[in-house]
């Protein structure tokens, strides 16, 4: 006891049962360990003796105020012996993980690792120090840690027993889905039990996101980023209707950066096979770009942007011709993606010429292939085109997708017909189609420079500026509903 404790008590020798409770309590309201570690040396040196509960109170106590390193480094331990010293150090960690204190666990391994006596302890021991390493590494991924995480990778590298299956499995999963550079790690250490002869499955969120949070990872080595997205949509053969869309989507775009046109000739066409109707030339921008031959380091008006493009279509159609003299399917969406190309490149007579080929290749157009061309038509200002092109749309029943809408629109205010814009209008909300910040501003604009010339016209803008308002008040209720849920609870009404 401290002097002060001496006079307040009374002096006596106490057991160490008693000892340990008067420690015990003493600790859980010390914030600092050095006055307290002082008090058991003095403790132990009067003859108290301090057994592994004391040194276990202690421990407890270090890793609570940030101070483990003193008591593993004090004379209250007996460094000569390796198997207490391990014993000890495996309390500390335990500790650490109860009162999740990460930054402490990182330091015990940093300083007071016992690589060479893992080997040497019994196998319990072993069990435990390998159970506790998993929970640590579950921990630093629940945490997000991922700075501590690395340390923590790189203390541990040596150890001949990896980490378990199933913490490498999360550690796969959290680092693919945050698209983290230690996604690259976790991978060797999955594949390593692939080549031990195990059976890895993989679900079709973790596939999409390995593909998706990989391809475009500049923190992992591009072979790396290959192999992991070859090897994943490897794993997923063979595709079905049940493989999601949204992978098929993911490996798309990773073929597209590498520019394997054939191979996203291959996706497409297992798209439209098992989800037909699902591709939109307008989300595949990597595609359309990575085909249209346009360098994108170039400046919009460099007339070098487009150098290429004629070149490069030449090639990509020669590539779906010699797709169709191998027996190799050639379906809508391996079309549209050329025509979309075309419009990249702003190659119009090109987009038609292909438009024209989808007879020859046995395949049908859509409402996207149409859509591609009024676009191109549109930044062409051939609004005549788009026009007889929306009534080819009609008359072959195709559901209107919100940019077909949105092209007619346009092209109608560029005319300056009101009576047309009306009719369009009246048909994008007749078919149920979302509009746009864009185009709802355009349409205002528009309405905003337009002269009135007669009072058939009023009428026709009375009719425009009711279906905006309608627009607009959803818009608005839309965007307050997200703003709510997004909010914190407290500040909800």
């Amino acid at each position: 006891m401290t002097e002060k404790e001496v006079l307040l008590y009374g002096e006596f020798q106490p057991n160490t049962a008693i000892y340990n409770t008067y420690l015990r309590a003493k600790s859980h309201l010390s914030k600092d360990l050095s006055p307290l570690l002082e008090d058991v040396l003095r403790a132990k040196e009067s003859g108290i003796f301090v057994s592994a509960k004391t040194i276990s109170i202690m421990i407890g106590c270090g890793v609570r105020t940030n101070q483990i390193s003193k008591v593993l480094k004090s004379d209250l331990i007996d460094k000569t012996d390796k198997a207490v010293v391990f014993e000890y150090f495996l309390r500390a960690l335990s500790t650490c993980i109860y009162h999740r204190k990460l930054r402490q666990a990182l330091i015990l391994f940093e300083k007071h690792h016992p690589k060479d006596l893992v080997d040497t302890a019994s196998k319990d021991k072993q069990r435990t120090y390998e159970k506790l390493k998993n929970e640590l590494v579950i921990l630093a991924l629940q945490r997000e840690a991922w700075g501590l995480l690395t340390k923590f990778l790189s203390c541990i590298e040596d150890d001949k027993t990896p980490l378990d299956l199933e913490t490498v499995s999360q550690f796969v999963t959290k680092s693919a889905y945050y698209g983290h550079y230690l996604l690259n790690q976790a991978m060797e250490m999955l594949w390593r039990y692939e080549a031990q002869g195990t059976d890895l499955q993989l679900d079709g969120g973790t596939a999409y996101y390995l593909i998706a949070n990989s391809s475009g990872n500049r923190s992992i080595h591009r072979s790396n980023r290959k192999k992991i997205a070859e090897w994943v949509w490897d794993k997923v053969q063979p595709v079905s209707a049940n493989t999601p869309p949204a992978i098929f989507f993911a490996i798309l775009s990773f073929y597209s950066q590498e520019k394997n046109v054939a191979t996203c000739f291959d996706v497409l066409s297992s798209l439209d096979q098992f989800h037909p109707g699902k591709v939109d030339p307008y989300q595949m921008q990597i595609l359309s770009s990575a085909l249209s031959g346009v360098d994108l380091q170039k400046r919009y008006d460099d007339p070098e942007r487009f150098s290429r493009c004629v070149e490069r279509l030449d090639d990509v159609f020669d590539i779906l011709l010699q797709r169709q003299e191998s027996g190799k399917p050639i379906t809508t969406s391996c079309i549209n993606a050329l025509i979309a190309a075309c419009v990249k490149a702003k190659e119009l007579g090109r987009a038609f010429e292909t438009f024209e080929t989808f007879h020859e290749f046995g395949a049908e157009p859509d409402i996207y292939s149409y859509t591609l061309l009024m676009d191109i038509c549109l930044q062409n200002r051939r609004y005549d085109a788009v026009f007889k092109m929306s009534e080819e749309i009609e008359d072959r029943g195709f559901d209107l997708k919100a940019k077909t809408g949105e092209i007619v629109l346009i092209a109608a205010m560029r005319r300056k017909d009101i009576y047309l814009v009306n009719d369009f209008l009246k048909m994008y909300q007749r078919e149920g189609l979302n509009m746009t910040a864009y185009l709802q501003n355009y349409l205002y604009n528009f309405l905003d420079k337009y002269e009135r010339k007669s009072e058939e016209e009023e009428m026709e803008l009375q009719e425009i500026n009711q279906i905006l308002e309608i627009y607009s008040t959803a818009t608005t209720t839309t965007n307050t509903a997200a703003a709510e849920a997004a909010a914190p609870k407290s500040v909800r009404s």
